[in-house]
């Protein structure tokens, strides 16, 4: 829920880290869709400009240490206040690793080229299509403060886990039966990790929303709420 500050500098400030925040994920989302679209059409170019557009979330992720270190020394947030400062600084942090990461993607579909590995590819599509709807979840919740979509976003997280275990699978055989599939093979690899990756950062997201809501972080057990 939304408090009111006597000292309406203080909402501002607030709501300006906010709104630094849910800018991050939009960026985030945007580079994930784009780190998709072009790994699915082996997009050079695509790719290029997704490594060149990871300094955007970087600058943000720089504003928002800013912001937070002002306030922490000049208004002394408590409860509520205090939680959505903190949080504010974890979610910086693995928001700033999750365009890290569609970087990564990116930069590993400039070695794929044109290799044709169409399973481990529509593999992929599925974890980042599922990495995309957590992350929309956890920032509707974040933006609006309601709960009801934090856990279920965080459960999501293991549907990841169980396709990047089947990718593993999937690549290793391929690369046992034909020699030629090793390269572009190893490079699905890094790239199914980097989605792996991802997911475990919007779960994070999800455990510091719950924890600006709830007062207390989630870890798998369903929890009471707090101020």
């Amino acid at each position: 829920m939304h408090r009111e500050h006597i000292v309406k500098s203080y909402d501002e400030e607030l709501g300006a880290v906010k709104a630094k925040i849910l800018a991050m994920g939009e960026h985030c989302a945007e580079q994930l869709v784009k780190a998709m679209k072009a790994l699915q059409s082996r997009n050079a170019r695509l790719a290029e400009e997704i490594i060149k557009q990871d300094m955007q979330v970087d600058a943000l992720q720089g504003q928002i240490e800013s912001l937070t270190i002002k306030m922490l020394a000049r208004r002394q947030p408590m409860a509520m206040d205090l939680r959505n400062v903190i949080s504010a600084l974890k979610m910086a942090a693995s928001l700033e690793r999750i365009a890290d990461y569609a970087a990564g993607i990116a930069r590993h579909v400039i070695e794929l080229n044109s290799i044709d590995l169409i399973k481990p590819v529509d593999a992929i599509t599925e974890m980042i299509e599922t990495a995309l709807t957590m992350l929309d979840d956890v920032m509707d919740a974040y933006r609006r403060l309601d709960g009801s979509k934090v856990i279920p976003a965080w459960r999501r997280d293991e549907l990841i886990n169980q396709r990047y275990a089947d990718l593993l699978s999937e690549l290793h055989s391929l690369m046992a039966e034909k020699p030629e599939n090793v390269k572009a093979g190893a490079t699905l690899l890094f790239v199914g990790r980097c989605c792996e990756r991802i997911g475990d950062h919007i779960k994070n997201l999800a455990e510091n929303v719950h924890f600006i809501i709830n007062g207390e972080m989630y870890s798998g057990k369903t929890a009471g709420g707090a101020c």
